[in-house]
């Protein structure tokens, strides 16, 4: 019967052989899971944000103000044709950026007919000055003539007043009219009222000019440059301005101010001072102004190559302010809303302090209450913040990193 031995052994490994083989992975994986090695439990480590620290101290400190302003002359006139005629001349500074000095011919009007006119006013103020001698002389003979022959109390017209008195009323409507026609020849050369520069020129050679009417130029004084600087009204509080009232006069001190401009890739300075404070805080922006002063900026300077102060330049402006005994000056960045700073403990926690700021720059802060010598800053820009926070200083920058002089 060797066919049915083998349809035995062929069903056996079809249907018995893989169940043994499923429970024998069966059971090696139970004996893998039973036996296996359980992980040590390790505590989550907490990741402490780390900061930047600024150590601050007290110092004294010179308050100063920033402000900005246009360079104007303290003088700036128009030039207006005082007689009429055709322009003869000019002078050879008469263009714009011309310099001249007090009194120099400038323009030239033709003057032959103001000559003429002169002329003709000595003439009759010679006849007027002839006719008052001659009236003079009757006046004389009358009285004489009264005191020998006549009785009781002369008249004016006896003694000739009236006829005196209109003569030497016409002598002197003649020298008058002398003295005009001199000022107009005058007026022919048109000077300078003052050291200064021509802005614009209005008017050349062979030009017909009406007198007050045709504008010749617009000149300023070289001798003083303004600049008028607008400042906010807590700015005021750490300054010691000018200020002038009706029944005084004000201090005798004034400010210093440096101001500053860009030349391409060079900054020039000059220096001068707060010289008044304007009457009226501007009611739209709520801003006073003071004008600062620079004498002779045309003039060349001891400082190599440093251009003039010109009319027109826009320029920035550091005004002098108080001297502060103990503040201090930290980083803009250190100070968060509420005027409040965080601080750093000696267990590198965070404490959170007000403070009082006198004055707030650009890049710094001035603050005079709340902090200590000694003092830890965060500078570091933090989501959130509560007092005690744990914190990790970063031991790759300098305390003194932070510190950003303005």
């Amino acid at each position: 019967m060797p066919v049915q031995k083998d349809s035995i052994l062929t069903w056996l490994l079809k249907y018995v052989a893989p169940f043994f083989v499923l429970l024998a992975v069966v059971a090696l994986l139970a004996f893998a899971l039973l036996n296996r090695s359980v992980p040590e439990k390790k505590e989550p480590t907490a990741l402490l944000p780390v900061v930047e620290v600024l150590e601050v101290n007290s110092e004294s400190l010179k308050l100063e103000a920033k402000s900005q302003g246009t360079v104007q002359p303290r003088t700036e006139t128009l030039l207006v044709a005082e007689v009429s005629g055709r322009i003869e001349s000019v002078s050879n500074a008469f263009f714009a950026g011309g310099y001249f000095k007090k009194g120099d011919p400038l323009a030239e009007i033709d003057p032959v007919d103001y000559k003429a006119n002169l002329a003709n006013a000595k003439s009759r103020f010679a006849e007027a000055r002839l006719a008052y001698e001659q009236e003079k002389a009757l006046a004389d003979q009358a009285r004489e003539d009264w005191e020998s022959f006549g009785r009781g109390e002369a008249t004016d017209l006896a003694l000739r007043k009236p006829q005196l008195e209109r003569a030497a009323s016409m002598m002197e409507s003649a020298k008058a009219a002398v003295q005009i026609a001199e000022r107009d020849l005058a007026r022919t050369i048109v000077r300078a009222p003052y050291d200064g520069r021509i802005k614009e020129k209005y008017a050349d050679v062979g030009q017909m000019v009406g007198a007050r009417q045709s504008q010749l130029a617009r000149i300023y004084s070289t001798d003083t440059a303004e600049i008028r600087l607008p400042l906010a009204l807590d700015q005021l509080s750490y300054l010691d301005l000018p200020e002038s009232y009706s029944n005084y006069a004000g201090s005798d001190e004034k400010p210093k101010v440096t101001l500053s401009a860009q030349y391409g890739e060079e900054t020039h300075e000059w220096t001068g001072i707060v010289d008044r404070v304007e009457g009226a805080i501007d009611a739209r922006t709520r801003l006073s102004y003071v004008v600062a002063q620079v004498e002779q900026p045309y003039e060349k300077s001891d400082y190599k190559d440093r251009p003039p102060l010109k009319v027109g330049l826009f320029v920035e402006a550091s005004i002098e302010g108080r001297q502060i005994d103990s503040a201090f000056r930290i980083p803009r960045r250190a100070l968060h809303e509420g005027d409040v700073v965080y601080a750093v403990d000696k267990e590198n926690r965070i404490v959170i302090k007000e403070v009082s700021v006198l004055q707030k720059g650009v890049d710094t802060v001035i603050v005079t209450e709340g902090l200590s010598d000694g003092d830890l800053l965060c500078l570091t820009p933090l989501e959130y913040v509560v007092m005690g926070m744990q914190v990790e200083l970063d031991s790759s920058l300098s305390m003194s990193d932070g510190l950003v002089s303005e």
